[in-house]
This record gives C-alpha cells, structure tokens and sequence, in this order.
C-alpha cells in the first residue's frame, strides 16, 4: 500500500519511508529511501514557484515526466516491479497537510501504473 506524508509529521509514516523530494530537510536524520527518479524536474519546480504553472499544470507535467521516465529509467522500472512485494511505502516531501504536494500526483501515478498497488491515507 502506498502512503504519503511530509517529513515533519513522523506519525502519518507508514512502512518504508521514501524522499520524493529534490532536496533533504536541513537539520533532520536520514530516515528514508531516495527515489530520485520520482523527483520532479527543477524547472517545473521553478516555474510553479514563480506563478508560471498553476498546480493542475504542475501536476500534468509531472505525470508527463513520469512517463517519460518510465520508458528510459531501468532503476524506476525495477522499483515498479518490486513495489507491491514491499509492503507499505510512505512518498515523503515538505509540504504538510493539505497543501498541494507533487508526493500525491506521485501516489496517484503509481497507483495507476504498478497492478495491484493500493492507495493508503495520502497526507
């Protein structure tokens, strides 16, 4: 089962946790995984951050490169297969609560993509 949570709420971490994010929260203990094939491109970021994308537009990207992805990265393609044997996996990035956060397009695209992958809580 697939989770998603931020870094600075450890209690909604479920299973193995994950960074989806490019950068590394100044401060904190490495406590995860990182899956750099899940980040999203830096000028996506930087055009969402200055008003150029909204986040539906962010989001349409970020599944495009996904998919991208998926056609030419053997390590992404390997964590796919391996995902549903591995239990539950926590997508971690900064935002908390309820704000827009690319870890649930992410969660939302695996779900779509790995067979038998189910949804948990997305925070």
């Amino acid at each position: 089962m697939i989770y998603t949570a931020s870094y600075y709420d450890p209690a909604d971490w479920v299973g193995q946790a994950c960074r989806v994010s490019r950068a590394h929260p100044r401060g904190r203990k490495t406590q995860w995984e990182t899956l750099p094939f899940l980040y999203p491109p830096l000028e996506l970021l930087r055009a969402y951050r200055q008003g150029e994308l909204d986040f539906e537009g962010l989001s349409r990207e970020y599944r495009r490169d996904l998919d991208q992805k998926l056609l030419v990265d053997f390590r992404m393609r390997r964590w796919l297969t391996q995902l549903p044997s591995m239990g539950d996996v926590t997508l971690l990035c900064f935002e908390r609560g309820e704000d827009p956060c690319h870890r649930r397009v992410a969660a939302q695209w695996l779900h779509e993509h790995v067979a038998g992958l189910e949804l948990g809580e997305l925070k």
